[in-house]
């Protein structure tokens, strides 16, 4: 025995360990106890529904999340208290991954707390209060963990939501920061969680007089010091007390896990320091960082998959859905870090490993963004102006074609290699397409949508409406007792309210992720 256990400290030490840490706000998970600081439709046997069916429910869809993603240490935001991150932990045993290790920062009575739960046994639990009393500044996970002889701390935070100006966020950055300090400076360790920031904080908050009551000053780019000299700091940047956000391992597309009515920000982080990219101890393992996004945490309109409460106010649990984030994750190792070179495609040319297959336009809603080869083999060109193009198949669905418009002719239909799609703003698009095969003209007018049953209906987003009349008052068309937002482009004279106007041809976009007709 001895013998073999030498053997394999010897092989660890040689090939070193590679490992996977994840992030995942999983959206209020409570458990079904009683204790008074609950959300009103969390409070159990109600009749907001949350009871023992329920909870078995939105606990089976987080543990699906995990077992599918296979992290070996997870951090958690939005975990009530430790009888449901036990509960979590039963559930992801019986889905086939198990995590024998947990700890939850619950010293301070917070609604919601951060927890962890670990493949590998946890030395020692902390917790960093940034402010002392105050329930609505949760308290700070810091655990340390033993990889194989290696020790990594972690940090999981769950930051003031974007309701509150930066500088309540600040307060947070500022306790975990001090902390930070009386660490070693070569020291191992990983920030991660919902920051409710975005990875350029300090740019965006610009934009936004109501989150910048700091002067511009950000939590994350300026007291963690993710940006120096007004720049993100990189890998190859990386000093001392700086961190790298690995987002930045991402295209700037994709820098996202929040989808708010269309509005993608890039929430949840993880933060490494100079000493996660060095020699020695825990490195991070170059350009493995992801977003996971399987298919199954996304809707058919594109947004993604959160757990479904009727709108009404403190609706009831529809007993369906996941969380309103989506989960990242990355590789670590025992050996040296490093520096892999990026080798990126061609800018206009799809990548040789995916396959083709053959599908149907609605199929597009529900795939990932960015580079596919889906063959479409009878769309029509149904509209078509400037940069922007509609294809539908017959008696199937729409779809906007955004940019690659030169080769499609309106009215003709076509067999399409769809090869790359988008959200742009919640709008599920077309980027990149090829022409395989002109099917000549066609009369269009029976693809056309010709009314508005339902102007809330996601399904008529991208479609083009025949004929539509109503009256116009501040921006919305009022017709046959309902009504729907009208977007007119930069340009185009809009009508006066209280006057009756007739649209032609106009196409159905999408606002705040309800639909709205577009006139260009």
């Amino acid at each position: 025995m001895k013998k073999i256990l030498v053997f394999l400290l010897f092989t660890l030490a040689l090939f070193g360990r590679e490992f996977r840490v994840a992030s995942y706000n999983v959206e209020n998970l409570f458990d079904l106890r009683k204790s008074g600081s609950e959300y009103t439709e969390y409070i159990p046997y109600t009749g907001y529904g949350w009871d023992d069916k329920t909870f078995s429910i939105k606990v089976k869809n987080i543990s699906r999340v995990i077992c599918d993603m296979k992290p070996d240490i997870i951090g958690l935001q939005e975990i009530e208290n430790d009888d449901a991150l036990r509960a979590l932990q039963r559930g992801v045993k019986a889905c086939g991954w198990t995590m024998i290790y947990r700890a939850i920062a619950d010293t301070k009575a917070s609604t919601v707390k951060t927890a962890l739960l670990s493949k590998f046994p946890i030395i020692e639990k902390r917790e960093i209060d940034p402010a002392p009393g105050k329930l609505r500044y949760r308290n700070i996970l810091e655990v340390l963990v033993d990889i194989s002889g290696h020790r990594v701390r972690l940090f999981v935070n769950h930051w003031k939501s974007r309701n509150g100006g930066e500088s309540m966020r600040i307060v947070s950055a500022k306790a975990l920061m001090k902390r930070l300090m009386q660490l070693p400076k070569d020291a191992d360790y990983i920030i991660l969680g919902d920051l409710n920031s975005n990875w350029n904080e300090s740019r965006t908050i610009r934009k936004s007089p109501r989150l910048n009551d700091t002067g511009g000053r950000t939590g994350i780019n300026d007291i963690l010091k993710t940006f120096c000299d007004g720049k993100p700091v990189t890998k190859r940047t990386i000093h001392w007390p700086c961190h790298v956000d690995l987002w930045l391992e991402l295209p700037p597309q994709r820098r996202w896990s929040h989808n708010f009515y269309g509005m993608k920000s890039s929430l949840d982080h993880m933060l490494l320091p100079a000493g996660m990219f060095d020699a020695k101890g825990v490195n991070y393992l170059d350009r493995s960082f992801h977003l996971f996004r399987p298919n199954y945490l996304f809707m058919k309109n594109g947004s993604i998959f959160r757990w479904q409460i009727a709108k009404r106010r403190h609706g009831k649990h529809l007993d369906a859905g996941y969380s309103d984030h989506l989960p990242i994750y990355a590789m670590f190792t025992t050996k040296p870090f490093s520096l892999k070179e990026r080798v990126e495609a061609p800018k206009e040319t799809l990548p040789e490993a995916i396959k083709e297959i053959h599908a149907h336009i609605a199929d597009l809603y529900t795939m990932p963004i960015g580079w596919t080869n889906v063959v479409i083999d009878d769309a029509a060109v149904i509209y078509k102006k400037g940069r922007v193009a509609i294809v539908k198949e017959k008696n199937g669905r729409a779809i906007l074609v955004y940019g690659d418009t030169a080769n499609l002719k309106n009215g003709h239909t076509y067999r399409l290699g769809i090869q790359k799609i988008y959200d742009y703003r919640g709008l599920r698009e077309v980027t990149k397409l090829r022409v395989l095969k002109d099917l000549g003209k066609r009369d269009i007018s029976p693809l056309l949508l010709k009314r508005i049953d339902d102007p809330k209906d996601l399904a008529i987003v991208n479609e083009v409406v025949e004929k539509i009349e109503g009256v116009y008052r501040r921006g919305y068309l009022y017709f046959n007792g309902k009504k729907i937002k009208v977007y007119y482009h930069k340009g185009i004279k809009r009508p006066k309210s209280g006057e009756k106007i007739v649209l032609c041809h106009v196409r159905i976009g999408l606002y705040r992720n309800r639909p709205e007709i577009v006139v260009e």
